[in-house]
């Protein structure tokens, strides 16, 4: 059986019989506080490495908060009006990034973070998944002595063509994704993937159109090692320049036979009777897409449960 814990996105809702209890919240780096949610439960989703323009990077160098962490702050990719945090740089950096963490949800019982969602370093100044799990070592150390309910997951990203000034992330492709895996299993670490499947699909094939054959070479693969996937992101798009923001209908081009294999993929991955975190991250249409996506899920199986 296939079990899908619900975590709300942004405020889009589920369909009325599924009432998530885990609220997605931004933790980035611009922030200086978190205020809890009406739900009893939080996810963490930590800095994602993308290009913060002008008046958030204004934010991010003027952050009381953050200049009490210099290896975060000093460690910055600058392109004119933006810029980009070096996620991952050096011990320091995972050390900093810890203590950030701990002082953004003051305030918060921290037993109720579920989820700490982290991303992947550039190739530019992490050179390999072994050099980051060396320096991650240091943040999940510090993290679980003051999060001990949650899990903390690394969600792959992809390298969008044109998109590459910092260099590519290490954790795009299924095999990353595979080779981080074993990794972790030679060592005492605690950390889990999150397996974001569009971006996996467009790291792997750009937006082309996807066949039942794209979708199982991508998928498939991943079965092998699924006690190491705590999480996934499911969303659709229209258009290359407009994502997360529809169904899997419109994702799959209206075609029935793509999209049910999909489904089914996506359950044979999963069917291991292991509960797992969903978020559905769809933001514009929100709500209509949301529960189109859960529906579609549930029709294939996929049974939503409560965390523990």
């Amino acid at each position: 059986m296939v079990k899908f814990i619900p975590v709300r996105y942004a405020r889009t809702e589920y369909p009325h019989d599924i009432k998530p209890k885990i609220q997605e919240t931004a933790a980035n780096f611009f922030r200086k506080t978190l205020e809890k949610t009406e739900l009893p439960y939080l996810s963490l989703h930590t800095d994602p490495a993308r290009r913060w323009k002008k008046a958030t990077k204004d934010k991010i160098l003027s952050s009381e908060l953050l200049h009490e962490f210099p290896a975060i702050l000093n460690n910055m990719f600058h392109f004119e009006d933006s810029c980009v945090s070096k996620l991952w740089y050096n011990k320091e950096w995972s050390k900093d990034f810890s203590g950030f963490l701990i002082r953004l949800t003051e305030g918060i019982e921290h037993q109720w973070v579920k989820i700490i969602e982290v991303h992947p370093p550039f190739d530019t100044y992490c050179n390999s998944l072994e050099t980051f799990l060396e320096r991650y070592a240091i943040f999940e150390e510090e993290a679980l002595k003051e999060f001990p309910s949650a899990i903390i997951n690394i969600e792959n990203r992809c390298n969008t063509a044109g998109k590459r000034k910092c260099g590519k992330f290490l954790l795009s492709t299924n095999n990353d994704i595979i080779k981080l895996s074993k990794l972790i299993s030679k060592s005492d670490l605690k950390l889990k993937l999150v397996v974001d499947i569009p971006q996996l699909f467009t790291e792997h094939y750009g937006m082309k159109l996807l066949s039942k054959g794209m979708i199982k070479e991508v998928l498939a693969p991943i079965r092998d090692i699924r006690d190491y996937v705590s999480s996934t992101h499911i969303w659709g798009n229209k258009k290359q320049s407009d994502v997360h923001n529809a169904d899997l209908n419109a994702y799959f081009n209206n075609d029935q036979r793509v999209k049910d294999c999909f489904l089914q993929e996506v359950c044979q991955l999963f069917d291991d009777d292991k509960a797992r975190y969903f978020i559905p991250e769809v933001g514009g249409v929100g709500s209509i897409a949301v529960q189109s996506i859960v529906n579609d899920l549930r029709n294939a199986g996929i049974v939503f449960v409560e965390p523990k």
